[in-house]
C-alpha cells in the first residue's frame, strides 16, 4: 500500500510546528530567566525545607495514581477488560513518554499501542483514552470559572511572553483546535453514557488528581514566602491546562513553563521570581514521579503479552 504524500507532508508540517513552538517557548523562558534573574529564583528555591519537597513527591504520586484510577475505572466497566496491573503499567509508561521523553509520540499513543497488544480492541482502546481525556478536561472546566474574573486584568497587563503568543494567533488556534475535536469526542463518550457510575467514578479520580496539583502549588508558593487562595490556584491552573493542550510544542515543553510564569504572576499576583521557580519545580516534579514508567516502556514496545495471558501460560 502506497503512502499518501499529502498525509506525509501534513505530518511533517505538524512536527515542524511543534519543534518551532518548543524552541520558541524555551527561548522565551530563557529570556524571562535572564531578565528577572535566575540566581534570585534559585536562591529562593533552595531555601525550601527538605520535608516540603518530600511532600511534593507524595502528592505528585497521588496525582499519578489518580490518573491510573480514572482510566482503569472506564476500562473495567466496558465489555472487554484489562488486568489493573497492566493498566497501571501503561499509565506510567504513558506518563513517562509525555513528561520525560522529548518526542512527538505522546503518552496516549503509547497507551493505545500497549492496550491493543494486551488484548483490547483498537476501537475500545481509542475510545477509552478519548473519554479518559474528556473526563480530565471536565474536571478542569469545573475549575475554569475561578479564573474568569482575572481575564480583564490579564488582557490589560500582558507580559512579553503572552504578547508573543497573542501576536502569533495562539489563542485563536486553541479555540479552533478544541472545536475541531468536539465531534470525535462526542462519538467516543456515547459508549459510556449508559454507564454513568463509571463516569462519576472517573471524575472522582480526576478531582483527586487536580486537588493534589493545587496543594503542590499552594505549598510551594507559601514556602516561597507568598500566598494565593486555593480557588485562585485552581482557576489559573485550569487555564494553563487548556492553553498547553494546543499541539504546538513537544509535550508542552517550554510552553507550560511560559504559561505558568505569565499567568501566575499576572493573574495570581505573585512575583515573577516565584512563578518562574514554580514552573521549574512542576516540570522537574512531573518528570520524577513519571520515572517508574521507564521500567514498562520496553515491555510495551516489545509487545509483551498481558499479565493474565502470562499467568495462563505459566499454569500450562
Amino acid at each position: 500500500m502506497e503512502e499518501n504524500p499529502l498525509a506525509g507532508n501534513e505530518n511533517k508540517k505538524k512536527t515542524a510546528v511543534r519543534w518551532i513552538g518548543t524552541l520558541l517557548s524555551v527561548g522565551i523562558m530563557i529570556w524571562l530567566l535572564a531578565k528577572v534573574g535566575w540566581r534570585e529564583a534559585l536562591e529562593s528555591f533552595i531555601q525550601i525545607p527538605w520535608w516540603v519537597f518530600a511532600l511534593f513527591i507524595v502528592l505528585g504520586l497521588v496525582s499519578r495514581f489518580s490518573t491510573f484510577g480514572r482510566w482503569n475505572s472506564l476500562i473495567s466497566s466496558s465489555a472487554e477488560t484489562m488486568d489493573p496491573r497492566d493498566c497501571l503499567k501503561l499509565t506510567f509508561a504513558g506518563l513517562f513518554a509525555s513528561n520525560v521523553l522529548p518526542t512527538t509520540i505522546g503518552g496516549d499513543v503509547l497507551r493505545l499501542a500497549g492496550s491493543v497488544r494486551m488484548g483490547l480492541s483498537a476501537s475500545l482502546a481509542a475510545a477509552s483514552l478519548m473519554v479518559d481525556r474528556l473526563v480530565g478536561m471536565t474536571g478542569m472546566v469545573l475549575a475554569l470559572p475561578f479564573a474568569l474574573r482575572f481575564l480583564p486584568v490579564f488582557r490589560q497587563n500582558q507580559t512579553p511572553g503572552v504578547q508573543a503568543l497573542t501576536a502569533a494567533g495562539f489563542f485563536g488556534r486553541l479555540k479552533t483546535w478544541l472545536l475541531k475535536n468536539l465531534n470525535s469526542a462526542w462519538q467516543s463518550v456515547r459508549m459510556w453514557l449508559n454507564k454513568p457510575s463509571s463516569l462519576l467514578k472517573a471524575l472522582g479520580f480526576t478531582l483527586v488528581h487536580q486537588a493534589s496539583i493545587y496543594l503542590i502549588i499552594k505549598l510551594f508558593i507559601n514556602a516561597m514566602g507568598e500566598d494565593m487562595p486555593i480557588l485562585t490556584i485552581a482557576g489559573i491552573w485550569s487555564l494553563t491546562y487548556f492553553i498547553t493542550l494546543l499541539p504546538i510544542s513537544i509535550n508542552g515543553l517550554g510552553l507550560q513553563e511560559v504559561t505558568v510564569t505569565n499567568l501566575f504572576s499576572t493573574m495570581g499576583g505573585i512575583s515573577v521570581q516565584t512563578s518562574i521557580a514554580l514552573a521549574i519545580l512542576l516540570r522537574i516534579l512531573w518528570m520524577l514521579v513519571s520515572l517508574p514508567g521507564a521500567f514498562f516502556v520496553g515491555d510495551i514496545l516489545a509487545g509483551r503479552r498481558n499479565s493474565e495471558g502470562m499467568r495462563k501460560e505459566n499454569k500450562e
